[in-house]
């Protein structure tokens, strides 16, 4: 019993200095929303959770030279979810508070530009499994760190042309649908590539440092390398095209409301126009 709870608690690390950055941001939102804390702080309050628990438990610990699909897990949080419900925690008028100066302004709308986003969001999953620097940020903590900057920044720039708090920075609909179809079909060939490949994507993970004593109980659950590998590029298949699909549905949507609000005033410029002629 005692030899399982030490394995147990070895797999959190409640001494992670995540918490720094936690706090940091927790700060940050504060100022920005100026201390006017409304139902979009929950959104806030999961993104900072979230975050803690991407370093904090299980999946940081394994993350880190023990199992690739914790990698992956870890990378998909840090890139799809933490930084979309970041977005989502803002406040119009904080945010246009914000965003009025000229200068910030111009950096709303070049984060708006679909091009930039998409190479942000599909370039840093691409470049970072890449086998060379995949596992020379496995092994480097201080590489490791910027590649999850890398990570969480370009989330925030994947999703602003999408979930900006802002409309006018917000990609027409047919165009968005369109950014995320193409996003969701960029994860399902590297997804379908890690899944299929006779070639080890990160090799700190096929020969891990067992630092924990753990990897003979994962060996013995019959997690090799090489699943360890597929299930990893699953992970990185499946749940982004569904997050995709969702965020597709949202902004269908957007798009029909948009359309309901158009159609009565369409319709009370034709009457008045008949009203005119006649």
């Amino acid at each position: 019993m005692s030899s399982y709870f030490d394995l147990t608690s070895g797999l959190w690390k409640w001494s992670s200095p995540v918490w720094l950055l936690v706090l940091s941001l927790i700060g940050l939102y504060v100022l920005i929303q100026r201390g006017a804390l409304g139902k979009r702080s929950l959104y806030f309050i999961f993104a900072m959770f979230t975050l803690a628990m991407a370093y904090v438990s299980p999946i940081g610990v394994l993350s880190d030279g023990y199992l690739f699909s914790a990698h992956v897990i870890q990378h998909l949080l840090l890139l799809l979810i933490v930084p979309l419900f970041l977005l989502l925690s803002l406040s119009r008028s904080a945010t246009e508070s914000l965003f009025s100066h000229p200068f910030m302004n111009r950096l709303g709308y070049v984060l708006a530009v679909p091009f930039l986003g998409w190479l942000s969001g599909l370039g840093v999953m691409w470049f970072w499994h890449v086998p060379s620097f995949c596992n020379a940020s496995t092994e480097n903590y201080a590489l490791g760190v910027f590649r999850d900057a890398t990570f969480l920044l370009a989330g925030l720039v994947f999703w602003w042309p999408i979930f900006s708090p802002l409309k006018r920075y917000h990609l027409p609909s047919p165009l968005a649908m369109i950014y995320l179809f193409s996003a969701c079909l960029g994860c399902t060939l590297l997804g379908i590539y890690i899944t299929f490949t006779v070639i080890s994507i990160c090799p700190a993970f096929a020969n891990p440092v067992d630092r924990l004593g753990i990897m003979h109980l994962l060996y013995d659950q019959g997690m090799t390398p090489a699943l360890d590998q597929r299930l990893g590029g699953l992970l990185m298949w499946v749940p982004p095209c569904s997050l995709y699909v969702c965020a597709i549905m949202v902004v269908l949507k957007r798009w029909y409301s948009e359309m309901e609000r158009l159609t009565p005033q369409t319709a009370g410029t034709t009457n008045s126009l008949r009203e005119a002629r006649s």
